[in-house]
């Protein structure tokens, strides 16, 4: 099904729906560094902790070396030609023809080269499998060739899984509506670039553009994303977008790393949105043509 910006009521039900994400258990703002660690790995798995009992999936376009015995979905493999997701069934069948059921330990990995790199294909696909209900995934802490760095074996060959059926369960918690956004019941924030933030944004959005969780394409560590968030409360929810919540899902994924109650989004939802409501006082600053970013998420 081609889904369009206009329609903004369908777009949040289809995020609602099928984009849905895992509770994850908060922790204090303070904390000793074995307890970070602890929680840190729940979601973001050092190199050395990779067992052989997870099944790592490499989610990267066009790749030609992998890490040996990983499986390929390639991350655009979930997307239709808009660049939102597919379907929640759809999904799910991907997942099982390649292999994998929902009670597997999920190791993700992965970049968008074309995208100059980074993680964010992998925490949006994390996203993904969380919002289907799966528990056991993680992003790996690195990339291939820090992989290779400590001495673990690559291939030029991945691993072809015996097709199997993947029985998805979702929640309700983690994706934000045009409604709930309009309502004013969250902190926003905009993930895109300053620049794009400057020409249009949702009202009252504060920017924290997503390569402020990066450094040198890996998340920050907590002390590091605690200053990043600084200025948001864990008291309301987080609802942070871009304009197809690709990139911003590496924000959400740092904010959940933090403790945060956040919800991801689309700023293309928004725009059409505010269209379809005939929002011209706002049509001037939000509905402004902005110029082609460089990579559409």
């Amino acid at each position: 099904m081609k889904l369009t910006t206009m329609q903004f009521g369908l777009l949040g039900v289809i995020f609602a729906a099928i984009l849905v994400l895992g509770t994850y258990e908060q922790t204090e703002d303070t904390f000793g560094t074995s307890e970070k660690s602890s929680e840190r790995k729940k979601m973001l798995v050092p190199i050395s902790d990779v067992s052989d009992s997870d099944i790592l999936i490499d989610i990267s376009q066009n790749s030609t070396k992998y890490i040996t015995g990983s499986s390929v979905i390639p991350y655009t493999n979930f997307m239709q030609d808009d660049d939102f997701p597919k379907t929640w069934l759809e999904i799910s069948n991907i997942l099982g023809a390649a292999g994998i059921s929902r009670g597997d330990n999920i190791v993700i990995y992965g970049e968008c080269m074309p995208c100059g790199g980074g993680p964010a294909p992998a925490t949006y696909v994390y996203w993904l499998m969380k919002s289907l209900g799966h528990k056991n995934v993680r992003v790996l802490d690195g990339n291939i060739d820090d992989w290779a760095a400590a001495g673990f074996p690559t291939s030029n060959k991945s691993q072809v899984r015996p097709s199997t059926n993947y029985t998805p369960g979702y929640t309700l918690d983690f994706v934000a509506a045009y409604d709930y956004v309009k309502s004013g019941k969250a902190q926003i924030v905009d993930a895109r670039t300053s620049h794009e933030f400057n020409i249009s944004s949702i009202p009252k959005a504060v920017n924290i553009p997503y390569e402020r969780v990066l450094d040198n394409h890996t998340i920050k560590n907590e002390t590091a994303l605690k200053d990043v968030f600084a200025n948001l409360s864990k008291d309301s929810p987080v609802v942070v977008f871009t304009n197809t919540g690709l990139k911003a899902s590496v924000v959400w994924f740092a904010l959940e790393l933090m403790g945060y109650d956040s919800k991801l989004y689309a700023f293309q939802d928004w725009l059409g949105g505010q269209a379809y409501e005939g929002n011209t006082s706002a049509g001037s600053q939000v509905l402004s043509p902005m110029p082609a970013p460089k990579d559409k998420p």
